[in-house]
């Protein structure tokens, strides 16, 4: 890999220089690549195919995609191997940019293209159109022409980079795509579409000039640029995007002001209503390919549900996407593609997903939506997720903003937590108080069909608070939401918390429990669970938290001690929060305790590289600790090691061990070795507590359901001495040393 330089910053030494539109440019070899005459040959020919790179993006018409073109040029360069100092050489299909004008990387970004259109022919093309347009409509199946429909009720996917048409028919997975050329693929063929000629006027004026500018390999049509195993209709398309590059977007610029135009847009207006004559379907889908004209319908009986405006909404907008690409591509006449089905359909569906995503639904496709949330609705229901939460609070409310539904913006009066601690039902749903003013909440939500009954002594013990309120819902599809203005704002781990409760209006019973609001936010839970069930009185099952007694105006009593609150920043901020090992060894130098993880000393790799790849093999870090008993402490993420007994015995032959190990699934393991002798091992909270570890518990419960891990953590500080501080865990991290351990 090279980098870019800005010239006049940190120049090289015999590096060659780039002259393009974004100035002048030296070649500087990687770190990774400082083998002398062998980069520099390497940074010299990566400089010419850059050249021409630069020199081909000059040349497009306006229309192209410039960043689709450099990102697919051809060309051979040198790759160092550093084991051996020898220069390989390898194909590759796509040259990354990276300029660095100030030693801070940053990718080329190229501005998005302008396509001008002939405006005299959008009027005679929109007309032609027309004339073919329902017979279209009538050939695309329903159900993949509701899964395309639906797109416009759908949150809006990130934009991805690569070409736009391409890059959205892949966003549909290879099924839909399939389906659509299966149906279509005899009709492509028949359209019987006399288009105007001149529509790819600017677009053929430019053909041959960039045919001779573009690489032989970049224009033949390369399988071998596509992902692998792509459907037929996909590949096509990256095809036609590398053999004619700007026909999708022209296409696409010819869709989009189509759908606007006066002849066109009423077509693609849904009709909200079920016919009952031969020939038309409550489904939407016609049995002939005839003309579809409204007299031939009959009377109206009912209006349509969700799947047929869904799919009518699909089949209008794929109808006319595709005779705009027929029209297209038939005057362009690609090489090798031509205007055959599979380039059509693969480009009139990326061009229909585009445009959908900035067209609403038929006016009458919210309440068809709700009667078929409705009837799908099924019970008990359960999510859980991270809520983002300002001001000390959150809510279980019938909006996506949470704004929207607090109380002194509904009747006037500001959220009382007095009554209870924890929970205030006001207009808009349920407001619960939490301990964080700023910050992310773990909830769980759980829908029953029948009452749960009174809480047991356990789920009494694991919660500091629960209260049960009654709340009526005055249209249903409740949502656990927090900060964030709508679903799309949310994390991606809170969504699936949203339109939970049942979708109709209804008196409900919500339990809300709490625990952990003591503890600055550092394993704030909460687990709401809601039931139909007639008003009734609130009861409040638990009240133990310093919080809940403040708010309700009560002298709290004593606080207790909580030594684990100092390490739940483990499962809540660290890195390997998830699953990990931590290990504590006293009387062992770091080389030692590489080496009885069964990890090599001499063979160090870089944490930044495993992560960066995604490697799943096991891993050690280790950092000497401060004090004169030569303490070491080992770091697994998702590893295992320090919990093994051979292990434990080694790494404790001249001193102290202690290790705690958990994972995805909430298995936990607390271990402690003395002289070479594994003293305890066991499962915090299940397991027997061993005698020796019984002098270590004062002031903890390390046989509660809570904090098993940043318990166990406080045992591993009492045993060996030595405190765990999220700095150590941050110094590791930024010395970049890792050892691979090898797998038993």
């Amino acid at each position: 890999m090279v980098a870019l330089t800005k010239a006049g910053h940190n120049r090289p030494t015999a590096a060659p220089d780039i002259t393009g539109p974004a100035g002048t440019w030296h070649i500087r070899p990687d770190s990774d690549s400082q083998a002398a005459a062998a980069a520099g040959r390497t940074a010299g020919r990566l400089a010419r195919h850059i050249r021409r790179a630069l020199s081909l993006c000059q040349k497009l018409p306006p229309y192209c995609d410039r960043r689709q073109i450099t990102t697919n040029v051809c060309c051979r360069i040198g790759t160092l191997k550093k084991s051996r100092s020898l220069l390989h050489r390898s194909e590759i299909s796509k040259v990354s940019w990276v300029f660095r004008p100030d030693l801070e990387s940053r990718l080329i970004s190229l501005p998005e293209p302008t396509v001008e259109l002939p405006a005299d022919l959008l009027d005679p093309l929109a007309n032609v159109i027309a004339e073919i347009f329902q017979q279209l409509v009538a050939r695309i199946p329903p159900t993949p022409a509701a899964e395309l429909g639906r797109i416009s009720a759908a949150e809006r996917p990130a934009d991805r980079p690569g070409a736009p048409v391409l890059t959205a028919l892949r966003s549909v997975g290879p099924r839909l795509p399939e389906r659509l050329l299966g149906a279509l693929e005899l009709v492509v063929d028949e359209i019987p579409l006399r288009a105007p000629r001149g529509l790819t006027a600017g677009l053929a004026a430019e053909r041959s000039g960039l045919a001779d500018a573009v690489p032989p390999r970049a224009r033949t049509g390369s399988r071998a640029l596509a992902p692998a195993e792509e459907p037929e209709a996909v590949e096509a398309v990256a095809r036609l995007d590398r053999v004619s590059p700007g026909a999708c977007q022209l296409i696409l610029a010819y869709v989009r002001r189509l759908v606007d135009h006066p002849v066109t847009a009423p077509l693609l207006v849904v009709d909200d209503r079920v016919y009952d004559a031969d020939g038309a379907h409550s489904d939407g889908a016609h049995s002939d390919g005839g003309d579809l004209d409204g007299g031939a319908l009959g009377t109206a009986s009912a209006p349509a549900d969700e799947a047929t405006l869904a799919a009518r909404h699909g089949a209008a907008h794929l109808a006319l996407a595709v005779a705009v690409a027929t029209a297209v591509l038939r005057e362009l006449d690609p090489p090798a593609l031509h205007a055959e089905a599979p380039v059509v359909t693969g480009t009139a569906v990326g061009c229909a997903v585009l445009a959908l995503r900035g067209r609403p639904m038929p006016d009458s496709y919210p309440a068809a939506l709700l009667m078929r949330q409705r009837a799908d609705y099924r019970l008990p229901r359960h999510a859980a997720g991270c809520v983002p939460v300002e001001s000390h609070r959150f809510g279980l409310v019938e909006c996506e903003n949470l704004t929207e539904a607090l109380p002194d913006g509904a009747d006037g009066r500001r959220a009382d937590f007095s009554r209870n601690g924890l929970v205030d039902v006001v207009a808009g749903g349920v407001l619960v108080r939490t301990g964080i003013g700023t910050g992310r909440v773990s909830v769980a939500l759980r829908v029953l069909e029948a009452p749960p009954g009174a809480p047991t002594p356990a789920e009494v013990a694991a919660w500091d608070e629960i209260v049960d309120v009654s709340w009526t819902a005055t249209g249903g599809a409740a949502s656990v939401v927090g900060s964030a203005a709508t679903r799309a704002d949310a994390p991606a781990d809170a969504r699936s918390l949203y339109h939970q409760t049942p979708p109709w209006p209804g008196d409900y019973r919500l339990r809300v429990r709490a625990r952990g609001r003591d503890g600055a936010g550092e394993d704030e839970t909460y687990e709401l669970v809601v039931w139909s069930a007639p008003p009734a009185p609130e009861t409040v099952h638990r009240r133990s938290d310093q919080l809940g007694y403040r708010l309700r105006g009560e002298v709290p009593p004593p606080a207790t001690s909580q030594p684990e609150t100092r390490y739940r920043w483990v499962r809540r901020r660290s890195g390997f929060r998830e699953a990990a090992t931590f290990t504590v060894v006293v009387g062992a130098t770091p080389q030692d305790v590489v080496r009885y993880f069964d990890a090599d000393p001499g063979a160090p790799c870089s944490l930044t590289r495993l992560r960066a790849e995604r490697r799943t093999d096991p891993y050690l870090l280790v950092l000497p600790l401060e004090g004169t008993d030569d303490a070491v402490l080992a770091v697994e993420e998702s590893g295992l090691q320090g919990s093994r007994h051979a292990v434990l015995s080694a790494v404790s032959r001249h001193g102290l061990a202690a290790s705690m190990f958990w994972n995805i699934n909430a298995l936990t393991r607390l271990s402690l070795a003395q002289d070479g002798e594994v003293l305890a091992a066991f499962e915090p909270g299940t397991d027997p507590i061993p005698d020796v570890v019984l002098p270590l518990l004062r002031d903890l419960d390390l046989a509660g359901a809570t904090d098993r891990v940043a318990k166990g953590l406080v045992v591993v500080e009492r045993f060996t001495g030595h405190t765990i501080l999220p700095e150590h865990l941050q110094r590791m991290v930024d010395d970049d040393v890792a050892y691979l351990i090898n797998e038993p």
